[in-house]
């Protein structure tokens, strides 16, 4: 007997909008803030405040999403300290998931921070891009 892989599958998939319509009914429907666009793209610690689109001809567009680090601190891997002190700091670019059918790059400032206790600098992680990568992990 085989096991369902999503136990809260629907029966029957929804292919048109006015079946869709009703089914609003049953959702949790949120606000859009200023961490939505953050949220939907799986962007945890960066707030998206820009985006443009680039149209090439010939070619698929690009989406280009640029994004501010919501906390200005961070935590020291060698010592666990948190700390305020930027070294350093650099634009980053980063490939992300196809968006809308659209090659899609986020962009945001690369800091270097200096521990005040070890006092050695470090670079700022984030859980979506592994060490020293030029693409998200989505």
């Amino acid at each position: 007997m085989k096991t369902p892989l999503l136990l809260s599958a629907p029966t029957r998939v929804i292919r048109d909008a006015a079946r869709a319509v009703k089914r609003k009914v049953g959702l949790m429907i949120e606000r859009v803030t200023a961490g939505t666009l953050s949220a939907l793209l799986g962007l945890p610690g960066l707030v998206v405040t820009e985006y443009a689109l680039e149209s090439r001809a010939g070619e698929r567009d690009v989406l280009h999403v640029f994004g501010q680090p919501e906390h200005e601190v961070a935590v020291c891997p060698t010592c666990g300290q948190v700390s305020s002190a930027v070294h350093d700091s650099a634009e980053r670019c980063i490939r992300h998931l196809d968006i809308w059918g659209k090659v899609t790059f986020v962009h945001f400032p690369a800091r270097r921070f200096e521990c005040g206790l070890c006092q050695k600098s470090f670079t700022e992680e984030w859980s979506w891009i592994e060490s020293q990568r030029r693409a998200s992990t989505a």
